[in-house]
């Protein structure tokens, strides 16, 4: 394999621009028809400052009365072994608010605050992008989502610039059109979060690098890569703590192919410079308290798992098998190739063919030449096989071809890397690397931390671009197959793009648990279309009242907040003026409606009833 041309042409810009058209348009599609849910709310109310459940906000919600904890007392519910005070108790009591109040100027305490308690003090630097953000362009599911979808289409931009400067202008063509439709990507651009801002901060940080180790630029030129490094790098440690899996390969990277002192030197201070920025955070800024929480919830995952826990769903001991179970569909679903055939096929009878298949298959193209058989079977077996294997199956039969035919194709990596040059196999090599550290550092991790919880695609997603490109550099090598192999690969791969089409749909359509995590669709915004109604008919005099579900005290953290549930009210908020004058106040009598009491009108006016609109609340 020879390094294709890095020189662009016309021809090859117009292609670029119209897979970023299509990358755009494939994110933008749907992209505010379903309602926000837990993880979206909690990036709303920190990127303002504000605590979930309002720990900085008691005094807008309540009237604040200390009393005698009588600590000697026998708690009200010691099965769940609540931790107590020795000191005063606090007792809040619910008094009116408008949204004036609630939109208080914030400090920077209160912004630390919010990401200490509400995302783990993770991802300053995003918020630090986001508040801005929203203050242009406002609260939209729509444009909060679409911060998250130009860092997305961003991505497409530089997997097209990491290969055209690496591998050539095809594989960068190819590559960036497998990410303009990749599942993962267009999933995460539909989520104001983070990860769309990481994925192209570890990507960037990877392309500068990879030009490092190779030391192509002059001396001015290498100070801008190690700026770029820095920043990259820096930027991405402080938009999510894992991106120190990618880092983590780079390290095991430049450990083979790193060869002088003076680069290793260079290397370690852009390493202390790139890692100070989240050093300071953890020390001093608002991450303060983000190690002992991550033990904590290390901790009560573990027990989870040890009794059984569902309430983030299913959390298991992390024995060997209930790690590989959980991490084969993460390695699988890296690969275009076999995204989500794990979950969809089932059935060991049918798992044992097809993997014996695919075994059948690349036996059959190393030894065929060694085996006296028909010159009229020779290049027809491949597909004899797959068809009357096909009959065995009990189910999913194209799926289960798929896979060994996908397997088959996947078995021509050592190929690939044996008919690269010297220089490009050094570049495999960061693929390898990169593709596989970030999933088996979670692995690590779960063993270390005792439960299966962090064993998720996001978490290790950085993988995906350099998994794009070896899989672009492998649709190439395949082009030089003899017929019979060609037409195999390409015409069942062309088949699981259908497939993937599907997933795709299933999204749109909010059915996708893997992607959306919901299986029944969303209803829009409720909180939005709550706030416009109450615009549309409160009048002086009236008073909007919010459901109070009682907030259960588990540790003493719990007991800094209120001893009832604000979240209705604190989402609602976010949608009015910030100067509007509405009187409202938390009904202690019911847990789920929204409604209006008019001045001089017995009957309520009902605005809205959240039963099952609460997505990641209930």
């Amino acid at each position: 394999m020879s390094l294709n041309h890095t020189k662009e042409t016309l021809r090859s810009r117009l292609i670029l621009s119209l897979i970023l058209i299509a990358g755009l348009a494939l994110r933008l599609y749907n992209l505010d028809r379903y309602s926000i849910f837990f993880d979206e709310v909690s990036t709303l109310l920190v990127s303002q400052g504000i605590v979930l459940e309002g720990a900085n906000q008691k005094e807008v919600f309540a009237v604040r009365e200390l009393a005698d904890s009588r600590f000697w007392t026998t708690p009200a519910h010691p099965q769940k072994q609540v931790l107590r005070t020795f000191t005063a108790n606090e007792i809040y009591t619910p008094k009116a608010f408008t949204p004036a109040e609630f939109w208080s100027p914030k400090s920077i305490g209160d912004y630390y605050e919010a990401m200490t308690r509400s995302d783990i003090g993770n991802s300053p630097f995003y918020y630090a992008l986001l508040h801005p953000w929203i203050d242009i362009f406002g609260f939209s599911d729509f444009s909060i989502r679409f911060f998250s979808v130009i860092f997305s289409v961003l991505i497409i931009g530089l997997t097209y610039l990491f290969a055209k400067r690496f591998f050539g202008i095809k594989t960068a063509l190819i590559a960036a059109g497998i990410t303009a439709i990749e599942p993962f990507f267009i999933a995460y651009s539909h989520q104001a979060r983070n990860y769309s801002l990481t994925f192209f901060l570890t990507l960037a940080a990877t392309y500068f690098f990879l030009q490092i180790i190779e030391k192509k630029a002059n001396k001015r030129g290498i100070l801008w890569l190690y700026a770029g490094y820095v920043l990259s790098a820096g930027l991405g440690l402080l938009s999510h703590f894992l991106v120190i899996s990618v880092l983590l390969a780079h390290a095991i990277y430049a450990l083979f192919f790193l060869r002088t002192f003076k680069g290793w030197v260079r290397m370690a201070i852009a390493a202390v410079f790139a890692l100070s920025g989240v050093a300071w955070w953890l020390l001093f800024g608002g991450g303060v308290y983000t190690l002992s929480s991550l033990q904590y919830q290390a901790d009560l995952y573990r027990r989870m798992a040890e009794t059984g826990g569902q309430a983030f769903g299913n959390i298991l001991p992390a024995t060997p098998l209930n790690v590989f179970n959980k991490s084969l569909p993460i390695f699988s679903d890296l690969v275009l190739f076999t995204n989500g055939l794990t979950d969809a096929l089932g059935g060991k009878k049918n798992v044992f063919i097809a993997l014996l298949v695919a075994l059948i298959l690349i036996c059959w193209y190393r030894f065929k030449d060694r085996i006296n058989t028909p010159a009229w079977l020779t290049p027809r077996f491949p597909y004899l096989l797959i068809i009357f294997t096909a009959f065995f199956y009990n189910n999913h039969k194209l799926q289960f071809c798929i896979l060994s035919v996908s397997l088959f194709a996947l078995s021509f990596i050592p190929d690939l890397h044996k008919s690269a040059s010297r220089e490009q196999r050094a570049r495999l090599w960061l693929l390898y690397i990169v593709a596989l550290v970030p999933t088996l550092f979670l692995i690590l991790m779960s063993f270390k931390n005792g439960h299966t919880y962090g064993i998720m695609q996001r978490y290790s997603g950085f993988s995906f671009p350099y998994v794009i490109i070896l899989l672009s550099l492998l649709l190439q090598f395949y082009t030089t197959l003899k017929v019979e192999f060609r037409v195999l690969i390409f015409v069942f791969l062309a088949a699981q793009l259908y497939f993937v089409g599907l997933r795709l749909k299933e999204f749109y359509e909010d059915r996708s648990p893997k992607y959306g995590y919901f299986a029944v669709p969303r209803v829009p915004n409720p909180y939005m279309e709550a706030a416009k109604k109450i615009e549309a008919n409160y009048q002086p005099g009236d008073t909007i009242f919010y459901p109070a579900p009682r907030y259960e005290v588990l540790s003493e953290m719990d007991r800094t907040f209120l001893p009832y549930s604000i979240h209705d009210a604190q989402i609602t908020n976010l949608y009015f003026p910030k100067d509007a004058q509405y009187v409202q106040v938390m009904d202690m009598n019911q847990t789920q409606r929204i409604w209006i009491k008019k001045q001089g009108r017995a009957e309520p006016l009902e605005i809205m009833t959240l039963t099952g609109k609460r997505y990641g609340f209930e």
